[in-house]
């Protein structure tokens, strides 16, 4: 079988551009198999999604994706770069052919990473550092731009991991244009109570009113205990905790009435704040630097959903000598064993088993 597509989303949530995106595709394109590997239930810049991954899923089978894999919590909570290491490895174990993502101009993204990668050799990303403005402002003192081109600068990072891993993945990129489709703004309209009617599919309004939908607001009594109650040595062995970030965390934590007020406290000119949110997701999952290493050389394939298509092509994989997960037994809960705590902490609040007897969303399938 050829002609294998797959790209990278969130869906947070699932809105009319996402269906746009997946329908331009297939017009384009006219892939065999569509798949897409999607965050679980925490996001890139730090956040709970705000549908589990189930819903989600399901939005994403019904608008015509075969097959949706999930980007396991380690990966999703990433900055761009190791985003995108995680992702391609995913992706490069699916055995796709090309890799589809949306850009804000038409660029050779092969050669330019290429370019990169070339005045790149020595540069080593200081995750202690702002790691945006460290790394635009490399860009730009070697001539290239990428500053407040978001979807840009990901799809650059996915085709330098696609050079770095040597994997055989040629990029189809999908021009975005100004549109009324905004995931930020669905959020927003969602804390005002206001209208998403125009924004969304119907089936992901119902969902939206219907399911349990979570913010950070729901955890920080969850992540003030995890602070309070840790020592500064047991806070220093979090991923990525750094320069001190610990005591500064317990200074504030007690005087914080709220997750937005402590971000507020704890900023600096040094970290953004997106790097600060997802800090307090390794911290409230208490996330160590041996787990992520360990899930980067022991990659796996979580099954959320497929249709027909994806049931076939699911079949062909299995043939290979893959980690492919469909449903959570005794061997599967230890491979999982990070997921599943951060599954656990969702539901905390929504009270809805997120792995154990749930089985892939199946469209079409006898």
């Amino acid at each position: 079988m050829t002609g294998i597509y797959g790209f990278v989303a969130e869906f947070n949530p699932f809105h009319n551009g996402h269906k746009l995106f997946i329908d331009t595709i297939k017009q384009k394109y006219h892939p065999d198999v569509l798949i897409a590997v999607m965050s679980s239930n925490f996001v890139q810049r730090g956040d709970f999604a705000i549908l589990d991954k189930w819903d989600r899923t399901v939005a994403a089978i019904d608008s015509g994706v075969d097959l949706v894999i999930e980007l396991p919590v380690g990966y999703a909570v990433e900055p761009a770069d190791l985003f995108a290491k995680g992702a391609i490895k995913l992706l490069d174990l699916l055995k796709i052919d090309h890799l589809v993502f949306g850009t804000e101009n038409q660029i050779d993204f092969s050669k330019m990473s290429q370019r990169i990668l070339q005045i790149d050799t020595d540069f080593e990303q200081d995750y202690q550092k702002n790691s945006a403005t460290n790394l635009t402002d490399f860009y730009r003192s070697k001539g290239i731009d990428i500053a407040k081109l978001p979807n840009q600068m990901l799809g650059l990072n996915y085709a330098m991991q696609i050079e770095k891993q040597q994997v055989g993945i040629e990029i189809s990129t999908i021009e975005r244009h100004e549109s009324q489709f905004s995931a930020t703004e669905i959020r927003k309209r969602l804390v005002t109570k206001e209208s998403i009617e125009e924004l969304v599919p119907v089936t992901i309004e119902k969902m939206l009113h219907q399911s349990s939908t979570v913010s950070w607001s729901d955890y920080f009594v969850y992540l003030k205990y995890q602070i309070i109650n840790s020592s500064t040595t047991e806070l220093q062995q979090i991923y990525q905790m750094v320069e001190g970030l610990e005591n500064k965390l317990q200074k504030e934590i007690s005087t914080s009435d709220s997750f937005n007020q402590f971000m507020e406290q704890i900023k600096s000119k040094r970290y953004t704040m997106a790097r600060l949110r997802r800090l307090m997701v390794y911290t409230l999952l208490n996330v160590k630097k041996t787990e992520i290493d360990n899930l980067y050389n022991n990659p796996y394939l979580r099954v959320l959903g497929f249709d027909t298509i994806g049931q076939k092509y699911l079949k062909s994989l299995k043939k290979e000598d893959l980690n492919l997960i469909t449903r959570v037994g005794k061997k599967e809960k230890k491979i999982l064993d990070l997921e599943i705590r951060a599954d656990r902490i969702r539901q905390l609040v929504t009270d809805q088993e997120e792995d154990f007897g749930r089985i892939p969303y199946m469209k079409g399938v006898n």
